[in-house]
């Protein structure tokens, strides 16, 4: 009875049947078109629930981030010192790779370079002179990249007086060793005189010996004075002191003899010994003249700052012509045209399990008509291995990751522009599960606690 009550009221006040001409009555059912519209409800309910139970919605991560190029923005520094001579664009110029920037006042530059120029080609020709000394040769032999500058008068003037340098001092040595020669020459002649007198004197006092032996013999027998044999004998003594005085003279003359040839091989030694010495000194000053012309060639190469890449020219910090910069100032930045785009994201901490990459990802940009932009596909590339915290404490830790926007997603692109800086959404796609797995998990997530029995 109570059911049918309830159906009753289901089915609302039941109509009065409707009486025809000739007392029939006409029966009226006002409950159908209600029973159909509950039963089309349920259908509807039941699909709804079937949907939502099994069709596959996908399940990402969202997150923000933004617009850079991949090879982010170059830096132009100037690699030399110098002053500015000339801007030659500004903030928001398009550049080729290549195109000049900025220049620099050469002037001081080219005017050292020409300086150390200068130095190096006269010790070039120093080198080449003093090898040439050491090495015993007549003629100087100036190496290839000496000669290749023959027709700078630097270099001329260089070789000429090097050249004449190394015959005035071979004529200077050879006229001081000539000196010595002639010297040791007459020592020599009067080494052999002396050595012949001395010969001539003792054969003499041989002779004066013998005749000495006979004369003493007819003294003793008293056929000789004594006077007359004692004269003799005061000549054989006069003749042996001669002899032991050009004994004594021919010994100082050999001493002299052998002073002249070491005095001979000591100005020898010490001419090649001054050449080496001179020669190692001089390669030493080639050597610091070698560095110092790379180095002033390199930065009056330098005085002109180019383009690293095609690109658009931002942040512009010269604008003073005749202002003074150190190497390596930062001059502006080039952000690259036609490079991949990469999108950087910041994946929330409490999120980061379900990352990883290689996902795939939709990404938006709020600055485009969403009505006419559809989702473009991109791919999860690398992600940091730790968070990032924010310096100023404004937002969340987040790990940095990094999306690029597939081949696919680029076509799609072709009729917008896209810059760098500009914000994105990203919906990092992790996998797939129902509507219905969306509503039930949190709350069974919920229940699970409040149904564990202590």
């Amino acid at each position: 009875m109570a059911i049918r009550n309830m159906l009753d009221r289901l089915q609302g006040p039941r109509a009065m049947p409707i009486t025809l001409e000739g007392g029939a009555d006409l029966p009226m059912d006002t409950g159908h078109p209600m029973r159909v519209g509950l039963w089309v409800l349920g259908l509807g309910f039941g699909g709804f629930l079937l949907w939502a139970a099994l069709a596959p919605l996908d399940q990402g991560v969202p997150t923000s981030g933004q617009v850079v190029v991949t090879g982010n923005r170059k830096t132009v520094q100037n690699l030399a010192p110098g002053m500015v001579d000339a801007i030659l664009i500004k903030d928001g110029d398009e550049v080729k790779e290549g195109d000049v920037l900025l220049r620099l006042d050469p002037t001081q530059a080219r005017s050292q370079y020409e300086v150390a120029r200068a130095q190096w080609l006269v010790a070039k020709a120093i080198e080449a002179r003093l090898l040439a000394d050491v090495q015993g040769r007549s003629e100087i032999a100036f190496p290839e990249d000496l000669l290749k500058d023959k027709d700078d008068p630097r270099a001329a003037s260089a070789m000429a007086i090097q050249t004449q340098l190394l015959r005035s001092r071979r004529a200077a040595l050879q006229a001081e060793l000539g000196a010595m020669e002639n010297m040791l020459a007459g020592l020599q002649s009067s080494a052999t005189g002396l050595e012949a007198t001395r010969r001539a004197k003792e054969q003499q006092s041989k002779l004066l010996l013998e005749e000495l032996k006979g004369l003493r013999e007819m003294a003793a027998e008293g056929y000789l004075p004594r006077n007359r044999l004692s004269e003799q004998e005061r000549l054989l003594a006069q003749l042996g002191g001669a002899i032991s005085e050009d004994l004594g003279n021919l010994g100082r003359t050999q001493r002299s003899i052998g002073e002249i040839r070491m005095r001979m091989l000591a100005r020898q030694q010490d001419y090649h010994k001054e050449v080496e010495n001179g020669l190692a000194e001089v390669q030493k000053e080639v050597s610091a003249l070698d560095s110092r012309l790379k180095g002033l060639a390199f930065e009056l190469a330098n005085t002109e700052v180019r383009a690293p890449k095609e690109g658009v020219i931002v942040g512009l910090k010269v604008h003073t012509i005749g202002g003074v910069l150190a190497s390596g100032t930062p001059l502006m930045e080039v952000v690259p045209k036609n490079e991949p785009l990469r999108i950087d994201v910041m994946i929330p901490t409490t999120l980061i399990d379900k990352v990883k990459p290689g996902l795939p990802v939709d990404i938006i940009f709020p600055a485009f008509n969403q009505k006419v932009t559809p989702n473009i596909p991109g791919e999860l590339g690398q992600v940091a291995a730790d968070a990032t915290n924010d310096p100023q404490g404004r937002m969340p830790p987040y790990y940095l990751g990094q999306v690029v926007v597939t081949p696919d997603g680029m076509k799609k692109l072709t009729t917008h522009e896209i810059k760098p800086g500009m914000p994105a959404e990203v919906i990092i796609k992790t996998g797939e599960r129902t509507l219905l797995n969306y509503i039930v998990k949190p709350l069974l997530d919920r229940a699970k606690p409040a149904l564990t029995e202590e």
